[in-house]
């Protein structure tokens, strides 16, 4: 008999655990960047390819992923760029770009004063070796 309650008690914690992962995996497959529109909804691909080209777009490849319009190509800056696209609105739902890389500068514009000194900086450096900066608050 005690054999039996621990058997079942088995049994309800395997379930209860199943249960939550499952809850679990589709929570998550809600927060994907997934497209879920009937095929009778979407826009057709001629409707795609305007809409790039107002945005100054030049598609090189067209084709559908995970249920979204997917392009590749160039953006109106000529940078290499992906994007997933609803199929019914054509709201972008990602977009990922060349120079997205992973050392944090993404979408950065070069300085223009790369190199220079800061025009307001001491010909001699703004420290020295053993002193202690002073801070001025404005």
């Amino acid at each position: 008999m005690k054999q039996l309650r621990i058997a079942r008690g088995l049994v309800l914690t395997m379930f209860a655990f199943v249960g939550a992962v499952g809850i679990h995996h589709s929570a998550q497959a809600r927060d994907s960047d997934d497209c879920e529109a009937p095929v009778n909804a979407w826009k057709p691909r001629d409707a795609v390819r305007t809409m790039a080209q107002q945005k100054g777009w030049q598609i090189d490849r067209l084709r559908i992923d995970d249920g979204c319009y997917e392009v590749k190509g160039r953006d109106a800056d000529g940078r290499r760029f992906k994007a997933k696209l609803d199929p019914v609105t054509l709201d972008v739902v990602r977009t990922k770009r060349e120079d997205d890389d992973h050392d944090g500068a993404r979408g950065r514009l070069p300085d223009a004063n790369s190199g220079k000194p800061p025009a307001d900086a001491p010909p001699e450096g703004l420290l020295k070796p053993g002193t202690k900066p002073q801070v001025q608050i404005r």
